[in-house]
């Protein structure tokens, strides 16, 4: 075996330390305009380099944001004299540190909550605000004596938050923050590594930008900024332009009442939804089947009854294989049989 580490591996360490010395740069205290057009030409070089700022950047917040002192490896103009070799050694050298320091502190002061599949959980903040969790889902709680950080990690959570100007409320998800300016708000983001994000505003309105923007909403029109309002939501994907279309509150918040609704809403995406509260799942078998329309009102536990409905609306097979709920097309000459439904 070689003693050497391959050069995937140091590959890897490189874009991990390179992301740490780039989020170095954006907090520290000689930030410019080159460095914000730096950091963008360096995440468009490669997926990799975007996906490892993320990580980095997660880390970062779930600590409330550790102070960089801004070591000459990254600000200082005599560094970039240096052999490219000791640059990148010292870079690796404080990624390195700021990871150790970072997971110190993570460890020691965070306050974690968490809810498992099919489990719901509600909670006071300090502050008087309330944070309801869907299922499968965990935010990292951060307050601060000016500040008031909630970080979703994945999943969805509910905030109705009691409005302090003087000390904002943000939730940070992913590479976005959500900045409250209103009272009570949906935030709902993929496992890691998805990176869709949706933000539905129930009473209110809320702006969600990019992590380098301040915590406050910009009193002038900013293109970075989204201005999210009552009856809204806001659809963000990689490589997609952001979608805002309007949502009613009986809808975004049905799984606060342990229900789902269906509008209109395609097979698969229904599916999904059933999914994310059943250990049971229910499989398409057939691509056909996605885009089929359903309608209706369920119980979030009723995914064999809405199975059930739909083979039987759309003339579908059904099959009980092996813990999940198979919906298979039918050919003409097949009859309905009863042991087909379970």
């Amino acid at each position: 075996m070689s003693r050497f580490p391959s050069e995937g591996a140091r590959s890897d360490r490189r874009v991990r330390a390179e992301a740490a010395a780039w989020l170095a740069r954006l907090h520290g205290p000689r930030r410019t305009r080159d460095t914000e057009q730096g950091l963008r030409r360096w995440l468009a070089e490669h997926p990799a380099h975007a996906a490892a700022f993320e990580r980095a950047t997660d880390v970062w917040t779930e600590t409330g944001g550790a102070p960089f002192q801004g070591g000459c490896a990254f600000v200082e103009p005599r560094c970039a004299e240096r052999p490219r070799r000791f640059g990148w050694r010292l870079a690796m050298g404080l990624a390195a540190s700021l990871v150790l320091a970072l997971w110190a502190r993570h460890l020691l002061g965070r306050e974690m909550v968490s809810t498992g599949i099919g489990e719901q959980k509600t909670i006071e903040l300090a502050d008087g605000s309330w944070v309801t969790l869907d299922t499968n889902s965990r935010i990292v709680v951060r307050y601060a004596r000016r500040t008031r950080v909630v970080i979703l990690r994945y999943g969805e959570a509910y905030f109705q938050v009691v409005h302090n100007p003087r000390r904002p409320f943000v939730v940070l998800a992913g590479n976005r923050k959500v900045i409250d300016v209103g009272t009570s708000f949906v935030v709902r983001r993929g496992t890691l590594g998805n990176g869709t994000l949706t933000v539905t505003v129930i009473k209110g309105r809320v702006a969600v930008a990019p992590l380098d923007v301040a915590d406050r909403v910009p009193k002038a029109p900013s293109p970075k900024v989204l201005l999210v309002t009552a009856g809204k939501r806001l659809r963000l994907r990689p490589h997609a332009l952001p979608a805002i279309r309007t949502e009613p509150a009986a809808q975004a918040t049905a799984w606060l009442h342990g229900e789902l609704i269906f509008n209109d809403t395609s097979l698969a995406a229904a599916a999904r939804q059933f999914n994310r509260y059943n250990r049971h799942r229910i499989v398409l078998g057939a691509p056909q089947l996605q885009t089929l329309r359903v309608g209706g009102v369920f119980r979030l536990s009723a995914a064999r009854s809405f199975v059930r409905s739909v083979a039987e609306a759309h003339h579908l097979r059904l099959i009980d294989r092996h813990g999940t709920w198979v919906l298979e097309p039918r050919t003409r000459a097949e009859g309905v049989r009863s042991d087909d439904r379970p």
